[in-house]
Formats: structure tokens, C-alpha cells, sequence
């Protein structure tokens, strides 16, 4: 008997104690000004992130750029080896800024660097040839 009166007791006290009262009396703001309390944040466009992806890398003779978040138009995609020989400049047209490009390559075995380039963005990737 002891048991259940405070078992119901505690469980009260419980509902009391984490119960909210309609009105705040310790806010100066009445419930029917809750609407000002949202801000309204404009929100921002999302950022360009240009990327470039190479694959299959290593290669041996063919490999594909996929290139995003360009803006349509020329660019020119540069093959260089280490010493900064450039064996290979090629002008594509991106019509939508989103492409794919294939390529095949004679290089010699070895490491070299892609880079595909606009107005005022250069995207650089190593690329191994088997």
C-alpha cells in the first residue's frame, strides 16, 4: 500500500514538474507574438565546385576526363610530364559544363599531369601511364 501511494506520488510530482503552463510569466512575449520569433534567412545559391575526374588511371592508351562545374564554353585540357614538357594541348568545347572526355594517348610509360583550363579556373590531376 505504501508502495503504490508513492509510486503514484513521484509520478505527480513527475507530470508537474515537466508540464507547461499556457503562458510564460517569466517572457515579456504573450503567445499570440511567437510569430515574430522566427527569422527569416535568405537563403544562398549553391557553390560552383568544379571537379575533374580521370579514369582509368593508370592507363594505358585511352582514358576519359569527366569535368563538372565548368562553364560552357572552350577550355583546353594540357598533358605535361614531371619536367613540365608539354606533350599534348588540345581546345574543347563544353557545351553544358558538364562533359565527359575521352582521349587517346601514344605517351611513354611514366607520370604525368592533366589539366583542363577556362577563363579563371585550372583543375590539375597525376595521371600514370602503364
Amino acid at each position: 500500500m505504501l508502495k503504490s501511494f508513492l509510486l503514484m506520488l513521484i509520478s505527480l510530482t513527475t507530470v508537474h514538474c515537466f508540464s507547461q503552463p499556457k503562458e510564460n510569466k517569466d517572457s515579456t512575449l504573450k503567445t499570440s507574438d511567437t510569430r515574430y520569433i522566427a527569422k527569416i534567412v535568405p537563403t544562398t545559391p549553391p557553390l560552383n565546385i568544379s571537379t575533374l575526374k580521370v579514369y582509368p588511371n593508370p592507363a594505358k592508351n585511352k582514358i576519359t576526363l569527366s569535368v563538372t562545374g565548368f562553364e560552357p564554353g572552350m577550355t583546353v585540357v594540357k598533358i605535361t610530364d614531371a619536367k613540365g614538357k608539354i606533350w599534348r594541348a588540345d581546345d574543347r568545347l563544353l557545351t553544358n559544363g558538364t562533359e565527359e572526355i575521352t582521349m587517346f594517348l601514344l605517351l611513354q610509360p611514366g607520370i604525368y599531369f592533366i589539366s583542363v583550363s577556362e577563363k579563371n579556373k585550372v583543375l590539375k590531376k597525376k595521371l600514370i601511364i602503364l
